[in-house]
């Protein structure tokens, strides 16, 4: 078999999904991470298209370190690195379609078929009050877990921050009912990380995520020693090497890898298995094929007892699907999909449809 066509398709000018046609008629789709879709687009097309055509996609490590080898020259991270994520997930999604199997019966024995979701706000917008509002529709659609971002990650230390008024406006509201999750995104200094996380420990919040910027590792050492509460991190670790890294000098409690952004299954495999036991809440932004993939790793893990992110803002993906199908979510939970490579059936005509140009 061999790779025929590269296309790199920003869907409603946002979202960059990668399609690969191949010789043998089998089409494979991937999802990049959503940020810089255009820089993404201009790399997919222009750096690694012309490695990609008459490549055989069963090579799919050997092709991975191929790309990861031309991006190194200008810089392996951001978006070269998730181009490449987009990539690798559509050329596994054509090994899959080949073999006519589910992702999780490649990666090993599924033992769990529900895998914990938990609701992701991202909105900044929002009073204490409103927020907690939300936390409570949620909390009754089955959700058990809940996580916020009212800090201001562009201004640090802001005294804009809202973080301590809306955990306590959930806590007025839910008491101790539903787990309240702090983000922050690296929005505060060492010294008010540790204040504020202070703070957070008396309303025993499930944890406190990115409390410093993420190239603080030692900053991370310092707030993780001096909190009880759990300190997250790893969303901007892009392989094993920053996994290692952050573990030796950030040392936070829980890991978040994320499979779009580590340069799709191929590195995201060799991360979870350095991680073994470690405490791991995977970082998940997107609901389709990063969500998809996620499900199927975690059901084959019963280590992991951690929920999945979920992001919960309005998405085009789903309110005008690109997919003949979706993802089965109930009371809190998504069921691991059986169907054949991720388990989501792309339109093809509808993603070129509503593919935008510069």
């Amino acid at each position: 078999m061999k790779i025929t066509e590269v296309e790199c398709l920003v869907i409603d000018g946002i979202y960059p999904y990668v399609v690969l046609e191949t010789d043998e008629g089998i089409t494979g789709v991937g999802e990049s991470f959503r940020r810089s879709p255009w820089v993404t687009k201009a790399a997919i097309e222009t750096i690694f298209k012309e490695i990609l055509l008459n490549k055989d996609p069963l090579n799919y490590q050997e092709i991975w370190e191929l790309l990861y080898e031309v991006a190194s020259t200008c810089g392996p991270y951001g978006s070269l690195l998730t181009a490449i994520s987009g990539i690798d997930t559509a050329i596994w999604d054509i090994n899959l379609k080949k073999e006519n199997i589910p992702l999780h019966k490649k990666l090993g024995k599924k033992v769990k078929n529900y895998i914990p979701i938990y609701a992701s706000s991202m909105r900044r917008d929002m009073s204490p009050e409103e927020e907690a509002d939300r936390a409570l529709y949620f909390y009754e659609e089955g959700f058990k877990f809940y996580k916020m971002h009212s800090a201001y990650p562009e201004e640090i230390d802001s005294p804009r921050d809202k973080t301590l008024r809306t955990v306590e406006a959930i806590r007025k509201k839910l008491d101790k009912n539903i787990e309240i999750m702090v983000d922050v995104n690296g929005a505060y200094s060492v010294n008010k990380a540790i204040e504020i996380g202070r703070e957070l420990e008396k309303f025993e919040v499930f944890q406190f995520e990115q409390p410093v910027h993420v190239t603080d590792l030692e900053g991370l050492k310092s707030v993780t020693k001096s909190l009880s509460i759990p300190i997250a991190s790893g969303e901007c670790c892009y392989t094993v090497q920053d996994f290692k890294n952050l573990i030796k000098k950030g040392n936070p409690d829980i890991l978040q890898p994320d499979v779009i952004k580590t340069g799709g299954i191929t590195e995201f495999k060799k991360i979870m298995s350095y991680l073994g036991k470690r405490e791991i809440m995977i970082h998940n932004t997107q609901p389709l094929i990063s969500t998809a993939i996620h499900l199927h790793f975690l059901s084959i893990n019963n280590s992991i007892k951690l929920p999945l992110e979920y992001n919960i803002e309005q998405n085009s993906l789903i309110d005008n699907p690109i997919a003949k199908n979706s993802l089965n979510i109930k009371s809190g939970e998504i069921l691991v999909p059986d169907d054949y490579s991720f388990g989501i059936d792309f339109d093809i005509n509808i993603m070129k449809n509503r593919a935008k140009k510069i």
